[in-house]
């Protein structure tokens, strides 16, 4: 890599990068090729528990057999359940990223002398940065987690810093697109699988490793809903353990343990 901010490095071959908005829409389109159904504006709001489970919406019910939660920290009050075990009910971990701009004279030459292997590139602080160059030599720059669940006015100005500090030669690239999002932490970062009542699945909990984990997710629901539980068994049966404090007390001990963890990186301990 082109910057002076380490020392060294592990790579991973095994490893890689997507475009994940394009992997969403190709897999959209697979489960419609096979009849499947996808209704994106019609929230669901709570479960009825039974044979069959009634799924409640804001404007109607559906009645089903079988039912998977895949909703990961975006269930608030739907399944109370397997709430208590993990941070659901509020945006309390937010990734941040942005994209710069592909007329901002990073053309294919400067882009490549950055990391010319091309490679994803994360470091190993608790609240770690992440990016790597797209197909069309736009520089990804992730980081700046926020526990606390809210986010700053400017998501830009507080990931460009750290752009800098690893790129200082970027100065004069401008940024196109800012985002930030909401994943879902449990209190060991194991994954949490599990059936309520014989016939709700759900799978959560990915700690930031969702891309990977929940393709995994739904192979083993698909299996054992098939009769083949054995792969899913053997997640369903990892401690899922809560938050100190429960609901009252979860975020700010959260937002507490990552400032600490912070601090100890600044000062390199």
């Amino acid at each position: 890599m082109n910057s002076d901010r380490y020392t060294g490095a592990l790579v991973d071959r095994g490893g890689g990068h997507l475009h994940p908005l394009n992997l969403v829409l190709g897999q959209a389109a697979a489960v419609e090729s096979l009849g499947g159904r996808i209704f994106e504006y019609s929230p669901v709001t709570g479960l009825e528990h039974g044979e069959p489970v009634v799924v409640r919406t804001e404007k109607g019910r559906v009645r089903a057999e079988r039912v998977v939660m895949a909703g990961n920290a975006y269930l608030k009050g739907v399944l109370p359940e397997i709430e208590w075990q993990a941070q659901v009910d509020a945006p309390w971990a937010a990734p941040r990223s942005f994209t710069t701009s592909p007329s901002s004279r990073l053309d294919a030459a400067r882009a490549r002398a950055l990391i010319p292997n091309g490679l994803a590139v994360e470091d190993c602080n608790y609240l770690l940065d992440y990016y790597r160059l797209t197909r069309d030599n736009r520089l990804l720059y992730g980081g700046g987690v926020n526990y606390g669940g809210s986010d700053p006015a400017d998501i830009t100005a507080v990931i460009r810093p750290k752009m800098l500090k690893t790129f200082p030669e970027l100065a004069d690239v401008k940024v196109d697109y800012a985002w930030s999002g909401t994943f879902l932490m449990t209190l060991n970062r194991l994954p949490q699988f599990g059936v309520v009542n014989g016939n709700v699945y759900y799978a959560q909990g990915y700690s930031g490793h969702g891309v990977t984990c929940t393709h995994l997710a739904g192979k083993l629901i698909a299996e054992v809903m098939h009769g083949q539980g054995e792969r899913f068994d053997a997640f369903a049966g990892l401690p899922q353990l809560p938050f100190p404090g429960g609901r009252l007390l979860r975020v700010p001990l959260s937002a507490i343990g990552a400032w600490y963890y912070q601090t100890r990186d600044r000062l390199g301990i």
